[in-house]
């Protein structure tokens, strides 16, 4: 098997996330496509970035392009083994799809993503999560059920204002300051 290209090259622009590992679960929505700027963002404040993603994000960004952004390599399978699952300083869903919620929120745990979530839900992990959606799967019933159980467990929900009847991904400038609260006030 290939070595992945990973990217060694940011410039870091605070300590304040070093050490802290953070993994980033990903789902598939075209909102995917603005992890790159995410994962450097993190890494720029010392974050150990680690990558994992369900089969549908690969219809929007490769996957060569997250583990280079993360300059780690992207866990795709779900996978038991503890190897994924060190303690993690923060748990990130983005973008995080109504199918993603509901899943998470009935226990399935049939990709890596919807496994990452569960196991860090029972490890006490923070979590974040960050919808990105239509406006008609925002309003369906199933969005607000899984917002209630996964809140109810602990999860905290990012949600940005809608912008063209959706739930857009939030600019990595706009995100990466709240994670970093997360963590460094947790």
């Amino acid at each position: 098997m290939k070595k992945p290209i990973l990217d060694k090259g940011v410039n870091e622009k605070s300590a304040q996330l070093r050490g802290k590992r953070v993994a980033v679960g990903a789902s598939g929505g075209i909102g995917a496509v603005g992890l790159v700027k995410v994962f450097r963002e993190l890494r720029r404040h010392g974050a150990q970035v680690s990558p994992f993603a369900t089969p549908s994000v690969f219809k929007f960004i490769t996957p060569l392009s997250l583990s280079w952004a993360a300059d780690h390599p992207v866990v795709r399978e779900p996978d038991e083994s503890v190897e994924h699952f060190e303690e993690f300083d923060l748990v990130v869903v983005a973008p995080a799809t109504l199918n993603t919620l509901a899943k998470c929120a009935s226990g399935i745990t049939d990709n890596a993503v919807t496994l990452l979530v569960a196991a860090a839900v029972g490890g006490g992990i923070p979590i974040v999560v960050v919808p990105t959606m239509n406006m008609r799967l925002l309003r369906h019933p199933m969005y607000e059920q899984s917002r209630r159980i996964l809140e109810s467990w602990g999860v905290e929900f990012f949600q940005t204002p809608t912008e063209e009847d959706r739930l857009k991904m939030p600019a990595a400038e706009v995100l990466v300051p709240f994670l970093i609260d997360k963590i460094v006030c947790k």
